[in-house]
């Protein structure tokens, strides 16, 4: 007998789907009455004059007459032939009075999988009845090479089965079509094991159909039915999808979203502009007092260092002193309420986040802090970032966006992803090919990327006015120290005289760029020149108890980090 894989794999039907009590029950100890398939083949000329089937497989199955089985397993390759999609539908399984059978449909390594038992998880014992309905596409394939004829080349029952059959027949209802095509007298059926040439016991035929019968077959034979066609007259090439509607609509719509894309980067380099005249950066030696470090981190969108910065500041402006703990392998560090300063509103809520509305409060910032305490300061400090970033966005620093063209432009995605949803079904309902994915998969990085483009803020003038200053604030603190004394004694710097270019009015001034330094993420640069300082113009006061300013400010850099850093990560 002539046997392929794929119809053997097809008709597999594996273990009943239990065990029972009694050591000596063994799930395959069944066997099969009766096996009748019906096969009803027609050409569809709407659908690449494509040849499919109705198919009514009836088993009889004789279960032993104690509790060893649930039901059986039907397994149908989701290919016809190994390389047809088989498009399988309208799957249903009944009992022999028409009443629905409980099953469940699964789909693994390219098989549907019908598992047959009650839902209820009870057994089945004596004769059994299922009745299996499915239809299936592309069941006529080229054997030209081979025979000189296109054929109808089927295993009835597969040779997978451990179980016996009484009997295996299968009557094939050919349409109209068919029978103007057919080759009667090169019809044949086999059955045995696989590679069989046994032929099987009768062949009947009908004015429109053709009944095969086996005899009794044992565990692992099978029956097959192979009926022969003039060739090329039906489709064994598979279905044609390019240069479909369909498939032409799938890939103008994949265009049209980079065009999309294309857009949208567009608009965020020539149409969401800053505004404002372009400002000539001069470097600035001192940081506004308007809006503040905390404002101006959300402007520039430099907020991953902001509490660390943040901190610093208040230490720097004496609100807080700052001091090492003493033998501490941690590198933790205490930051202290004092009694001096009156704090602006940001500062007064930075303090209260902090807990350290109260002179002589104190915070220990240290790697081994309790998790409660981590999680509760971290969510303050996010709240007040929050807040913060609200009220930035209030004062005028960013243009309001223009958001019809935005929105235009993504509704217009929108519609090519519904079109091009719409296609890919229409091409997978022929080919299984999984176009359906690619728009599935595609549409939320799409949806962010689209709006991470559409997302920038544009500056108002006043908020370039603020990016300007900064810029010139981190033009000083990136000049050489000699180039930074002379701007301090020229007239568009300080005019501060020779004798004033060191001791404590230049150590102030220093002082006062860290914070910003740390925002820009200039901290090492500019600590290594207050250091400098620092050895020859005394010890800092806002930071107590170190012997080496370099290395305890680097210390506490990690510590800050550490403590406060996820806080300040994020946009604004």
């Amino acid at each position: 007998m002539i046997s392929l894989r794929r119809c053997l794999l097809a008709l597999m039907v594996l273990a009943s789907l239990g065990f029972t009590a009694p050591s000596s029950a063994n799930v395959e100890d069944f066997s099969f009455t009766s096996f009748e398939a019906t096969y009803k083949l027609s050409v569809n000329a709407e659908k690449n004059n494509r040849a499919e089937m109705l198919v009514t497989e009836t088993l009889v199955a004789d279960f032993p007459e104690f509790d060893q089985n649930h039901g059986i397993r039907r397994s149908i390759p989701d290919s016809s032939y190994e390389k047809f999609p088989a498009l399988l539908d309208d799957i249903e399984v009944l009992d022999e009075f028409g009443q629905a059978r409980d099953f469940e449909i699964t789909s693994e390594g390219g098989f549907t999988n019908l598992a047959i038992k009650p839902a209820d998880g009870s057994f089945v014992q004596g004769k059994q009845t299922y009745v299996i309905n499915y239809r299936q596409s592309w069941v006529i394939n080229n054997y030209q090479k081979s025979t000189g004829f296109d054929e109808f080349y089927w295993d009835v029952n597969g040779t997978g089965w451990q179980q016996s059959f009484g009997q295996v027949k299968a009557t094939v209802i050919l349409d109209q079509s068919l029978r103007e095509i057919l080759i009667a007298d090169k019809i044949s059926c086999y059955q045995g094991p696989q590679g069989s040439t046994e032929k099987c016991s009768s062949i009947t035929a009908g004015d429109s159909y053709f009944t095969f019968t086996s005899g009794k077959l044992s565990a692992f034979e099978n029956l097959t039915v192979v009926i022969p066609f003039k060739p090329n007259i039906v489709n064994t090439t598979g279905p044609i999808i390019e240069g479909t509607f369909s498939w032409y609509g799938y890939w103008v719509c994949v265009g049209a979203l980079f065009a999309v894309l294309l857009w949208a980067l567009y608009f965020r380099i020539f149409r969401i502009r800053n505004q404002g005249k372009k400002l000539f950066i001069v470097p600035q030696y001192k940081p506004s007092p308007e809006p503040g470090l905390f404002a101006s981190a959300f402007v520039l969108r430099k907020t991953t260092r902001l509490f660390q910065a943040s901190v610093v500041e208040l230490a720097v402006k004496r609100l807080i002193e700052i001091e090492t703990v003493e033998g501490s392998s941690n590198k933790d560090f205490i930051l202290r309420r004092t009694s001096l300063g009156s704090p602006n509103a940001i500062a007064s809520d930075l303090l209260s986040q902090l807990g350290l509305t109260e002179a002589g409060a104190e915070l220990v910032l240290s790697n081994k802090m309790p998790e409660k305490q981590s999680s509760e300061l971290a969510k303050g400090l996010l709240k007040l970032r929050t807040a913060s970033a609200r009220e930035v966005n209030k004062q005028g620093y960013f243009q309001k966006r223009a958001l019809g063209i935005p929105a235009a432009g993504l509704g217009v995605a929108l519609i090519v992803f519904i079109l091009m949803t719409y296609f890919a079904s229409v091409m997978d309902s022929e080919t299984e090919a999984g176009f359906t994915a690619l728009p599935v998969l595609l549409f939320m990085p799409f949806v962010v990327v689209y709006v991470l483009l559409m997302s920038k803020r544009a500056l108002s003038p006043k908020g370039s006015e603020l990016v300007a200053y900064v810029r010139g604030l981190e033009m000083y603190i990136e000049l050489a120290e000699k180039d930074r004394l002379e701007y301090l004694q020229s007239p568009t710097g300080a005019s501060l005289k020779p004798s004033e270019v060191k001791g404590k009015q230049i150590l102030k001034l220093y002082e006062e760029l860290l914070p910003w330094a740390i925002l820009l993420g200039l901290q090492k640069e500019w600590a290594k020149v207050l250091n400098d300082l620092y050895s020859s113009d005394g010890s800092p006061v806002w930071i107590i108890g170190v012997s080496s300013f370099g290395d305890s400010f680097s210390n506490l850099d990690e510590s800050l980090t550490a403590s406060l850093g996820s806080s300040s990560s994020g946009g604004s």
